[in-house]
């Protein structure tokens, strides 16, 4: 008689009633594996995570978009906010900064909440996974980088800040003279320039994944002036923030 081997994933532990007890510890290593990769920022893990594809919201054994009656789109927003809670969590655990934390859950919450259809929220699901995984925005371990290196570091997790250059300097301890040559020798551009393009990139997700309008979207990533928000967007994106929403919804 033929001895049938068992795969260790979720899909060869189910019974008709719901998943078995197997089931759902398979189901909890992989999370656990997905929320390891998060802290550690190990792209190998999460990749192997994103490959199994088991543990996915739509699975039937879990009924996880049942859970609120006739409404699978607010069943979804409820798991993926919590999900966010947990994300921002481990992250910060593996060096985010509060402050980054922070405004990453507050943003996603935002995106998950203006969602409006299922496709909408796997998208957002798959993009907070990367954020809060990227390696780049992460506290430095060492001390050993340079001033510039420094200078990234800090735009990333504080662009949304309203802090003049000499304060900036004072934060990297160094001079602003020498931090402002620094900067524009090794990257091509001044440093109010390098950080208004991140907010912009962060404006671009905002305006793709959220109903906030512009004005709000603009103080959000750190503009207080949404007239001037508008010119920068149109100087580099070649088209106005209004009408980017209107090209990226079509």
């Amino acid at each position: 008689m033929k001895e049938h081997r068992q795969s260790d994933t979720p899909s060869s532990n189910i019974k008709r009633n719901g998943p078995t007890p197997e089931y759902m510890e398979t189901v909890h290593k992989l999370r656990e594996k997905l929320l390891y990769g998060i802290q550690t920022s190990d792209r190998d893990l999460i990749a192997q995570y994103e490959k199994e594809g088991t543990l996915k919201f739509s699975d039937e054994q879990l009924n996880i978009l049942n859970r609120v009656p006739n409404n699978k789109l607010r069943s979804y927003k409820n798991i993926l906010l919590s999900h966010n809670t947990l994300y921002s969590y481990v992250a910060e655990k593996g060096r985010l900064s509060a402050w980054q934390c922070h405004f990453i859950s507050e943003k996603y919450a935002i995106m998950i909440e203006h969602a409006e259809t299922l496709a909408e929220l796997d998208m957002i699901h798959s993009n907070m996974i990367t954020e809060y995984s990227d390696p780049t925005i992460r506290k430095s371990k060492s001390d050993n980088v340079s001033i510039v290196e420094k200078a990234e570091n800090y735009i990333e997790m504080n662009f949304s800040e309203d802090l003049s250059m000499e304060e900036m300097a004072g934060k990297l301890h160094v001079h602003p003279s020498h931090l402002m040559r620094a900067f524009k020798k090794e990257k091509g551009m001044t440093i109010s320039h390098y950080r208004n393009l991140r907010r912009i990139k962060e404006a671009k997700q905002l305006i793709l994944f959220s109903n906030l309008s512009m004005t709000e979207i603009a103080i959000m990533v750190g503009f207080s002036n949404p007239q001037y928000f508008s010119k920068l967007f149109k100087e580099e994106e070649g088209i106005t923030p209004v009408e980017y929403k209107k090209k990226t919804k079509k």
